[in-house]
């Protein structure tokens, strides 16, 4: 049995507001820290704010470190563009989208900071809806990525779970028939009977079990042991309680 990836929808439009993420703000000066956060937060973003390189390299390390990050060319300790060297140096697994702010307005400037791994950049004094604008981008870059990591888990899982499940259930039905068969021919009172009733039992709740690794219609986990997660088969085969929110590119609100 063949499974089919969850895909995006095709006529999916982007609102970036609806994607919240945490926003990383590095800049030494206090007005234009303040100005930033006051419209992030307006927007609707969680801010951790850092007032030279040396703290947000700190920050940056961790590994739930803000998904998009507006830094300061100039300012103390590590600067920007050696930041963005070491930040795209680091593995996190997840897409980093780095906005450049800064006073340099020659081409060679910019050149350098884009090169040195910034993905974007807003000159001083900034704009707010050219800020606004830039961001809606990164979020847009970092929710595609997010749903096409989610697509591929889905793909590669239910690939898996349909191969185990045929595996499994050639030699479940041929286990299951005779069992059947023997149980039709013992007496009621028959010393085997209770034997062969908890091997039929067994084999009937591995047959649910392979029925709803063909079913997936989500990927749902459940706790085990150690800190592991394991596939709940059963809350795995329902209809997926996940409410997608639509793309739209809307700048009117």
């Amino acid at each position: 049995m063949s499974f089919s990836p969850q895909r995006l929808d095709p006529t999916f439009r982007l609102r970036s507001s609806l994607y919240i993420v945490d926003v990383l703000i590095a800049d030494e000066e206090a007005i234009s820290r303040r100005l930033l956060q006051v419209n992030l937060e307006k927007w609707g973003h969680t801010c951790v704010v850092c007032e030279d390189g040396d703290q947000a390299w700190e920050q940056l390390q961790q590994p739930a470190c803000p998904r998009i990050v507006i830094l300061d060319w100039m300012m103390p300790g590590i600067e920007d563009p050696e930041l963005c060297r070491r930040t795209r140096e680091l593995d996190h697994g997840k897409l980093l989208h780095i906005i450049l702010l800064t006073a340099r307005e020659s081409t060679e400037d910019l050149v350098a900071g884009l090169d040195s791994g910034a993905n974007d950049y807003v000159t001083k004094p900034f704009d707010a809806q050219e800020l606004k604008a830039k961001f809606e981008v990164g979020q847009l870059l970092i929710e595609l990525q997010d749903r096409l990591i989610e697509s591929e888990r889905y793909r590669i899982l239910t690939q898996a779970a349909g191969g185990a499940a045929h595996e499994i259930n050639q030699p479940l039905t041929a286990l299951l028939g005779p069992a059947d068969l023997v149980l039709i021919k013992l007496e009621e009172d028959d010393p085997a009977r209770g034997t062969f009733e908890t091997f039929q039992k067994a084999g009937v709740r591995i047959r649910d079990i392979v029925k709803q690794m063909h079913g997936l219609k989500d990927v749902v986990t459940r706790p085990y042991i150690q800190g592991v997660e394991i596939i709940d088969f059963e809350a795995s085969s329902k209809p997926s309680q996940k409410k997608r929110k639509p793309f739209c590119l809307d700048r009117t609100k």
